[in-house]
């Protein structure tokens, strides 16, 4: 205190005794209420002080979350030794890996419920591949966690189920009939179809040594093949994560759905122009199961994030120790497609589940596991008993014929995979990170036209001509142009026309370095993407340079069994796979479509777990 409050105080005490203690108790006692006011706005429950250490352990939360995605990945790329442990050779396959808290399980046919499997597979009750009986697991959250100790037999009731994934043993392919002899489009309408077959050996371990003990290669020489319809047996490129090569991998059984509260996260209804949207407080997250809506309306960088964020959650998916969850990638869509066509599986038919409301653009209500009409058309009034996965339509889409394959790969909505063209378009950027921002910043998965190092395993990257890299575009008698500019609307000459076919063509010849994806090996050409007429009209796909001022016909290039192969707009980096429910005949296992940039487009995802 000043000297000039001492003598204040000195004075006040001389004359005004009775003012000055009573002056002094109200003091204090407001002194003490202004301390406790501020107590309680520092340290109560709502307290900055609370607030502040409650957003500090978000953050490390966060921190400690992605820091794990990240460790788990790295601990795969080097720990994975090569030998043929985990080859059972009753069945001649590779065991299904598992984690603590994944639970077998088998189809009890008679009462149309999952069951607790034993996983020693005694009796071929869990799996038998030659019997078209793929191996599923399924996973409950902690709060249904008994079920995950529950005996043999036991059933596990659909409403505790968090996901379904599917065992994909590893193996090496040969296409040993149809190679590149994709659908033909005479000069009539009429669509010749060819169906290719697949010669699958699985493989031992994680080794290149096929159960028939031939050491088999990892690529062939498409400049030494010799002409026909067969090609040299490799080793599919699906079971490579990183430098390490894997046993196998647990494939998503459907179509990824979530929840915010009681609606469908990504789902667009008849009344409402705005998807759905994941509740801000972290609270939804992936589901894997048959009857839902699917979640669409997410960019692939978020698709990624939320596929990454399954490693982590535990409390919903039970699975303990190192699991690297990641959003499918091109060449492990490409080992469950190419596995449907050997006589392990079967070529499912087209999910045609999708309403289409006809004031907008969007399909809504795609329901997961939904089978397929006799003329695979779209269909409106879905029901599970008259088109649910289980029901004789529902296995029509699966991938065995039966209720242990994977569903929705061909139709319901197209699907974004982790594959993408190197061409530095800035799609790459702004949806190659999440839209969930972890520690207020979103996860960059692709900066500056590259990808992430910490990524490298869970990507795929395709070449593109040097002229598309420099987005220096050539067209005939007008110079060099942009991207945007060469896909504008407005540019519909016949010479822009020759410019989108070549460097879209480039694009098509490069991928054949890339085995096993379904695109080159099953099809001898492709279909791009230009606008025709002169009003009214929009754009559509040709597989011949033709003048688009006049021209409004539409040829959609194939591979086997009608399965569009689709390059798009050059300048729409992502792959998206398999179709959708409104593309009839020309969705499939086997479809491809590299125009899937759109951030907001209409495409779904599905995560798959390796380790």
């Amino acid at each position: 205190m000043t000297k000039y409050g001492l003598l204040k105080i000195k004075r006040v005490k001389s004359k005004e005794k009775g003012i000055t203690l009573i002056a002094l108790v109200v003091t204090i006692i407001v002194l003490l209420i202004l301390a406790g006011v501020t107590i309680a706005t520092l340290m109560g429950d709502n307290g900055i002080i609370t607030k502040a250490r409650e957003a500090k352990q978000k953050t490390e939360d966060a921190q400690k979350e992605e820091e794990a995605i990240l460790s788990d990945i790295e601990d795969y790329m080097n720990g994975i030794t090569v030998s043929e442990e985990g080859f059972n050779e009753d069945v001649g396959v590779n065991e299904p890996k598992l984690k603590s808290g994944m639970i077998p399980v088998y189809y009890d046919e008679s009462a149309k419920v999952w069951k607790k499997a034993d996983e020693t597979n005694t009796g071929k009750q869990w799996y038998d591949y030659d019997a078209k009986k793929w191996a599923n697991i399924i996973t409950v959250s902690d709060e249904d966690k008994e079920l995950r100790e529950v005996e043999v037999g036991t059933e596990i009731p659909m409403d505790k189920i968090t996901t379904f994934f599917v065992w994909i043993p590893r193996y090496a392919y040969s296409i040993t009939e149809g190679y590149k002899q994709g659908s033909t489009v005479p000069e009539s309408t009429e669509i010749t179809d060819v169906t290719g077959e697949i010669d699958v050996t699985f493989l031992k371990g994680n080794t290149n040594t096929g159960v028939d003990g031939i050491q088999y290669e990892i690529d062939y020489d498409e400049t030494k093949l010799n002409a026909g319809d067969t090609t040299p047996k490799i080793v599919h490129p699906g079971f490579t994560l990183g430098n390490s090569q894997l046993t196998g991998i647990w494939v998503a059984k459907f179509e990824a759905s979530g929840l915010n509260g009681e609606q469908a996260v990504g789902n667009a209804s008849a009344s409402s122009a705005t998807p759905v949207e994941p509740a801000s407080d972290g609270s939804t997250y992936v589901r894997i199961l048959p009857n839902k809506v699917s979640w669409r309306h997410i960019t692939i960088g978020e698709s990624e994030y939320q596929s990454m964020r399954m490693s982590a959650n535990t409390e919903k998916y039970g699975w303990t120790g190192a699991v690297n969850s990641h959003l499918i990638k091109n060449s492990e869509w490409g080992a469950v497609a190419y596995l449907c066509y050997s006589d392990y599986g079967n070529v499912p038919k087209t999910n045609g589940a999708g309403t289409l409301d006809s004031t907008k653009s969007w399909y809504y209500d795609m329901y997961t596991g939904a089978g397929a009409k006799s003329d695979e058309g779209r269909y409106e009034n879905f029901t599970e008993d008259t088109y649910g996965y289980n029901t004789s339509a529902g296995k029509l889409a699966s991938t065995t014929g039966n209720e242990y394959g994977i569903y929705d790969m061909a139709g319901g909505a197209w699907e974004r995979v982790a594959g993408y063209l190197d061409n530095g378009n800035n799609y790459l950027n702004t949806n190659g990170q999440s839209t969930t921002k972890v520690n207020g910043e979103t996860i960059k998965y692709i900066e500056n036209g590259q990808l992430n190092s910490s990524y490298n395993a869970l990507w795929e990257k395709y070449e593109v001509s040097e002229e598309e890299r420099s987005n220096q575009i050539e067209v005939e008698g007008v110079g060099k142009i942009a991207q945007t500019t060469l896909w504008s609307w407005n540019n519909r000459g016949i010479e822009y026309n020759r410019a989108r076919q070549r460097i879209t063509a480039t694009i098509y010849n490069n991928l054949a370095k890339h085995k096993g994806i379904g695109v080159n090996e099953v099809g001898t050409d492709f279909s791009y993407y230009a606008p025709y007429g002169t009003t009214g009209s929009s754009w559509s796909w040709y597989k011949t340079v033709k003048d688009t001022s006049t021209n409004t016909s539409t040829e959609y290039a194939r591979a086997w069994n009608s399965d569009y192969t689709l390059i798009g707009h050059a300048f729409y980096p992502f792959v998206i796979r398999g179709g959708g429910c409104g593309n009839g005949a020309g969705a499939g296992v086997l479809s491809t479509n590299i125009t899937g940039g759109y951030a907001d487009g209409n495409d779904g995802f599905r995560p798959v777990l390796a380790f």
